[in-house]
């Protein structure tokens, strides 16, 4: 017998231990301690009570974790996670448990539902697709370790400073629906930076510095590095930002870009030629949401036979 619960149902000792057991066998090592995994709770907007749990024959067996938005008007939810247990795995729970989510969804009246799945994880992405959900975009990150020299500044007149996330925001071309975790929302303890010519602003960047225990630069993270597309000189604006973003340039660090939208242009053709290579490789799904009206048949937290 299945049933299907809310996440917040458990205890934070069953919580912990059904995401480490339903990561096993992945394609990267997603376990984590209790306090990560409370981090990343509260740092991605996790509800844990619209969040669900498979549970079969008394048994945790899987969940998927959920996390909503308005973003410009639009009700926005995100699956921040969909995992089987090994035991449970090829029976159909998963579909059970994201049939279950997209009537959650109707409920919030979500308009769009979006979710990421690792590009080399063929059986999720068929499953999201007979759900409904389409690939818009690849997402990718990329990793250098070491100096980055090669990104050495180049002689410009753009002028590149700190800027605070409202005044990012208020940017003509600012983009709002990026990836989930590199949103402003999921980001802690962030820098922006804004490159202008004169009074103009042309480009913005939002980057994190993670420091060791004895002080010393550890890494650097890239979330988010946009151009406005009127201005021609994309590729010194992007130079601009990257060069204050991952400085000290000379630095033995690990530097990364998070979820960047994989496409030809400015940012992945710069790193690319700087020795960056890519880390993991995802697809970005989406998939909109009908009226409840539309929707019949669907159970809610009931038992599934």
């Amino acid at each position: 017998m299945l049933v299907i619960k809310r996440f917040s149902e458990l205890s934070f000792n069953e919580a912990i231990s059904l995401w480490n057991e339903s990561w096993k066998h992945y394609y990267s090592d997603m376990t984590m301690d209790l306090n990560r995994f409370l981090q990343k709770i509260a740092g991605e907007g996790i509800s844990l009570e619209k969040s669900v749990v498979a549970v079969y024959d008394g048994k945790l067996a899987g969940f998927v974790l959920n996390s909503f938005r308005t973003i410009n008007g639009k009700r926005y939810v995100w699956n921040g996670g969909t995992a089987i247990a090994p035991d449970f795995r090829g029976m159909g729970i998963g579909k059970k448990l994201i049939t279950v989510c997209l009537n959650i969804y109707e409920e919030e009246n979500v308009d769009i539902a979006r979710l990421e799945a690792i590009k080399q994880n063929e059986a999720a992405i068929k499953l999201y697709k007979k759900m409904g959900y389409q690939t818009f975009e690849e997402l990718i990150f990329l990793q250098h370790e070491g100096s980055v020299l090669s990104l050495k500044e180049r002689n410009t007149d753009i002028h590149v400073r700190e800027a605070s996330m409202q005044e990012i925001q208020s940017l003509s071309f600012y983009k709002p629906v990026t990836a989930w975790q590199t949103q402003f929302p999921s980001l802690k303890d962030f820098t922006g930076l804004l490159a202008i010519k004169g009074d103009t602003p042309l480009g913005y960047a939002v980057y994190k510095k993670g420091y060791k225990e004895t002080g010393e630069l550890g890494g650097i993270v890239l979330y988010q590095c946009e151009t406005d597309l009127q201005h021609p000189n994309e590729q010194e604006i992007v130079a601009s930002l990257v060069q204050n973003a991952f400085a000290p340039l000379d630095a033995s660090v690990k530097r990364i870009t998070m979820n960047i939208p994989k496409k030809d242009n400015a940012l992945n053709r710069m790193l690319t030629e700087s020795g960056f290579t890519a880390l993991v490789e995802q697809v970005h799904m989406e998939r909109p949401i009908k009226a409840k009206s539309e929707a019949k048949g669907v159970k809610t937290f009931s038992e599934i036979d």
